[in-house]
């Protein structure tokens, strides 16, 4: 099988690379700066190119079974209007140079186009948010349906096309976790902002699992929510980090001082999502790590 991957030296970039490698997949990587090829592991077909501009990577694309874009400028940011932009405009254009590639060379493989839980915006308070439910109206929900939109263009010329709606990441080598760490192994950890939102969150490894398991269902297609079937609040959060780290956790991080650090970005880490993987769960996917302190112990 042929990989096709961009944002391949990403975090979740990354740990994909080395899944597709160890199932000995010939695997090509979109790199937009040369130095950062030396990321991807041994035989890795390495294409150096800009995901936003038309190259000669379409033609490489559009040759492979499988093309997944990860695309898109990190949200862990204050929210400038340039920072904004940038947010947007990484996440649509790379999009948009795949489908165009893909629609112009008759593409019959599947296309796995990331997207995130912010399509149901930055807080649903109590509400369990499946696939079905209604989207957001706040930046990060216009950003995922536009994102979403443009990805579907492709499944108009009857490619199979799964958008990934990934929750929090959790890893050793980076997303939230990789920030949290340092703070709580010094006993200096809480919960951010009243600690009663839901978080929603997925383990590294059901995260490449999962998109091993949409690949191989050909009845896959549309939104995934990649999360763990088990949300929990960002108070129980912190007590489980804590208790497996065998430290304190007595710091809260007031809503008020997230927001003056991030402006209005915090309120991506304040607001409650309590999302649930109802159309894995249905297909019968096994998560490999459904509880949190479970998760948590394998990477501490």
């Amino acid at each position: 099988m042929k990989i096709f991957l961009l944002g391949a030296t990403g975090f979740i970039g990354l740990h994909l690379l080395y899944s597709f490698r160890q199932k000995g997949c010939e695997v090509w990587a979109l790199v937009r700066r040369p130095e950062k090829a030396s990321l991807c592991p041994k035989g890795i077909q390495v294409l150096i190119g800009d995901p936003l501009s038309p190259g000669h990577w379409q033609d490489v694309c559009a040759g492979c079974d499988v093309v997944i874009n990860l695309v898109g400028a990190s949200i862990f940011s204050r929210w400038t209007e340039r920072r904004k932009r940038l947010i947007l405009e990484t996440r649509l254009k790379s999009t948009q140079r795949v489908v165009e590639a893909l629609r112009r060379r008759g593409y019959r493989g599947v296309f796995l186009n990331a997207s995130a839980i912010g399509y149901y915006g930055a807080d649903r308070g109590e509400e369990a948010l499946v696939e079905e439910s209604p989207a957001g109206d706040d930046f990060l929900a216009q950003v995922c349906q536009a994102w979403e939109r443009k990805a579907l263009g492709l499944a108009e010329t009857g490619v199979r096309v799964c958008l990934l709606r990934f929750g929090v990441v959790l890893g050793k080598t980076g997303g939230a976790l990789s920030r949290m760490l340092p703070a709580f192994r010094l006993g200096l950890g809480g919960p951010l902002g009243s600690g009663k939102q839901w978080f929603s969150w997925i383990h590294i490894k059901d995260v490449l699992k999962a998109t091993h398991f949409l690949i191989a269902h050909h009845e896959a297609q549309g939104p995934f929510n990649l999360v763990s079937p088990h949300p929990v609040r960002q108070k129980e959060l912190a007590k489980t980090l804590a208790r497996v780290l065998r430290r304190p956790a007595f710091f809260p991080l007031p809503a008020f001082v997230l927001r003056l650090l991030l402006g209005e970005a915090a309120v991506f880490l304040t607001g409650s999502l309590k999302v649930l993987p109802q159309r894995l769960l249905s297909m019968g996917y096994e998560f490999l790590f459904p509880d949190l302190e479970l998760a948590l112990r394998d990477l501490r």
